[in-house]
């Protein structure tokens, strides 16, 4: 039995990848055939799928040579040449190539050269005796090969493409998809034996392939990403760019492996984040906009490294040790908002506990400039003792909060919470929001301060007018972050109220104690929040009694919901009218105005829906007859159904009263 694999005449690689496959199937099957399959029966099963073209990906027909019998140097008819230029375009082997498995790829040729080809392939094209719809049909694809080719490319010597030549490679796309009726099928052309010779050193997998709708669908959407990532470069502010990362990171259909590769490019290009500063510049510019600003701390020296210092030395290297630990932390994030939804939360689960670390270090550095500048304590609520702003650490502590907020809203996006947990995950959501805001209003007040004695200082009138202008800009994007926050705060305090009321009634619960109890739901809902210090995630208890709120009786909390769902219904009609940068720049950032602003007009869609249904259950609180329908009819919409105004806020469908 242990040398099935030998007498089969495959490497045991493949042995293993076939016998692995068998157990996934076997894993879908009813219990009984589980059992049957238990233990020894599984490796003998693979046995028998050996050869089994179904299972086995490397099984050879009879007669069949292991080598790759198609000559692509042969001549092809134009009718072939045209098949063959159209069935590329929906083969797809790899996402990410993180294993090469020997194989060379085409870095060797430069992207000049290919489009050298290219031209002339087209100019000897128009020379040809050819059909003229087969001549008309193999330009379109030569060009729109090369228009792709050189569009893309323009990254590479730092210049954006206009958004004219994206609209033209579209026309050649649909000029491609128009003339693919002329193609003729060439047998033999595309194959699995690729997948045969890397079955030696990896299982093998089926060849991807889709269909032709499904590939003009793709490269057009494609295209739209791409234009959207060189939209992203319009951003003129390190904040700015961070929303654009995050409209681009959440767009529904999800951005491909191309365009969230060319922008994660952007983020380290030729030294430069964005093509804009350097990664110790940019992190200055978001201390700036939001805890430092017109601060003395940052000075920006001459010398080659570009590093930060001040004139008092310890002060300097508390700034340089600042920067070492940021520099490239702070960029991560905008990095991982270049991964896949999936990879995004969990990437943010690790750097919540990296942050959380940083901002206990950070602290110390905040106490060392505190002493060596001699500062002064302000009050900061009235009847506490008086305190220090905490610049560093209040930044880095914002920015976790962001991270946090975001985890955890991600969670309602891919449908990790079951329908009973969603109460629970709001509220904590809504309480995260609420220390946020507080958060927010302490760096605000911080910053008037600094405002009002930069006013009164003995500065000359240009440094005022500098020193005040940076403050009020820093206000400004406070305020901005303070709104979007205020309104994501309501509306999941509304739906918490909502869910509440509902489990009240028998909906949406817990379907018995067979797999999960509450508390196993809390450990693994509170695992990747557990490592921070700082907000400490509630108790098992707490969560319990806030998530339930058992002293509010169903009447008081329809109420609550009802003035929630209405604060939230002008929060979010406050955050409509801004933008999602501070200073516009050009046309080509319209694209983004369109998506952020299509992103809170579906938050403003999912407010007033939850205030309607707060407007049901207080009309359907005490009928019985509604109460038994609700239990059978109720639902949550899924991602892209109707009823779904957006991934973060599922407001439940319920029955008319």
């Amino acid at each position: 039995m242990a040398f099935a694999w030998k007498a089969a005449g495959i490497t045991y690689n493949r042995y293993l990848a076939i016998a692995a496959r068998v157990v996934r199937r076997s894993l879908k099957e009813g219990p009984r055939l589980q059992a049957e399959r238990r233990g020894e029966m599984d490796l003998r099963f693979a046995k028998w799928q050996i050869g089994d073209r179904k299972m086995d990906s490397g099984a050879l027909e009879p007669g069949e040579t292991l080598d790759e019998d198609f000559d692509i140097e042969e001549d092809f008819l134009p009718e072939e040449l045209i098949w063959l230029m159209d069935e590329m375009l929906n083969r797809e082997e790899e996402d990410f190539t993180t294993q090469l498995f020997n194989r060379e790829l085409l870095h060797r040729f430069s992207a000049e050269s290919i489009s050298d080809i290219a031209t002339e392939a087209i100019e000897a094209l128009e020379e040809s005796d050819l059909d003229l719809n087969q001549q008309s049909a193999i330009s379109a694809r030569l060009n729109f090969r090369n228009d792709v080719l050189e569009t893309l490319m323009q990254h590479s010597i730092g210049q954006t493409p206009p958004s004219s030549l994206f609209s033209f490679i579209h026309d050649s796309l649909k000029e491609t998809q128009n003339t693919h009726h002329l193609g003729v099928v060439v047998p033999g052309a595309f194959s699995t034996k690729l997948q045969r010779r890397l079955a030696s050193t990896v299982p093998p997998r089926p060849m991807v392939t889709v269909s032709m709708d499904e590939a003009w669908n793709f490269w057009h959407q494609m295209l739209d990403d791409c234009k959207n990532v060189f939209s992203v470069q319009q951003a003129t502010h390190g904040q700015d760019l961070i929303t654009a990362y995050q409209i681009f990171a959440y767009s529904s259909p999800q951005p491909s492996t191309y365009p969230r590769a060319l922008l994660q490019l952007f983020l380290n290009f030729e030294g430069r984040v964005a093509n804009r500063n350097e990664p110790v510049y940019f992190l200055e510019e978001d201390l700036q906009s939001l805890t430092l600003p017109a601060s003395q701390l940052l000075t920006i020296s001459d010398n080659a490294c570009g590093r930060l210092h001040n004139g008092n030395q310890q002060v300097a290297d508390c700034m340089r040790r600042f920067v070492d630990q940021f520099e490239q932390t702070f960029i991560n994030v905008y990095r991982a908002l270049c991964l896949n939804s999936c990879r995004i939360r969990r990437t943010f689960c690790h750097a919540l506990v990296e942050w959380d670390v940083l901002q206990g270090q950070v602290e110390e550095l905040d106490s060392t400039i505190q002493e060596a500048l001699h500062e002064r304590p302000t009050q900061y609520l009235p009847g506490s003792p008086p305190t220090y702003a905490f610049s560093l650490s209040s930044w880095v502590y914002h920015h976790k909060l962001n991270l946090l907020r975001l985890t955890i809203q991600m969670g309602f996006d891919q449908m990790i919470y079951a329908p009973h947990e969603m109460a629970g995950m709001y509220w904590y959501l809504s309480t995260v929001c609420d220390i946020h805001l507080s958060h927010l209003e302490r760096i605000s007040h911080f910053v008037t301060v600094k405002d009002t004695e930069m006013k009164r200082s003995s500065m000359n009138a240009g440094s005022k007018s500098k020193a005040a202008g940076e403050c009020k800009a820093a206000l400004d994007r406070l305020y901005r972050q303070y709104a979007w926050v205020k309104a994501t705060q309501l509306l999941a305090g509304t739906l918490h109220g909502i869910f509440v009321v509902l489990q009240r009634h028998g909906v949406f619960v817990r379907q018995g104690p067979l797999y999960s109890s509450d508390l196993l739901r809390y450990e693994i809902r509170m695992k990747p929040f557990h490592p921070l210090s700082i907000p400490l995630p509630p108790t098992a208890e707490d969560f319990a009694t806030q998530t339930d709120v058992p002293d509010l009786t169903t009447e008081k909390l329809l109420d609550q919901a009802t003035t929630m769902a209405a604060s939230a219904k002008k929060a979010w009609e406050e955050v409509s009218r801004t933008s999602w940068n501070v200073f516009p720049k050009g046309e080509e950032a319209l694209v983004l105005d369109e998506k952020w602003n299509a992103d809170v007009k579906s938050c403003l869609k999912a407010a007033i829906a939850a205030g309607l249904s707060v407007l049901t259950l207080k009309k359907a609180n005490n009928n019985e007859e509604w109460r038994a329908r609700a239990r059978k009819e109720a639902r949550l919409p899924g991602l892209e159904e109707k009823g779904r105004w957006h991934p973060w806020w599922i407001v439940p469908q319920l029955p008319a009263v």
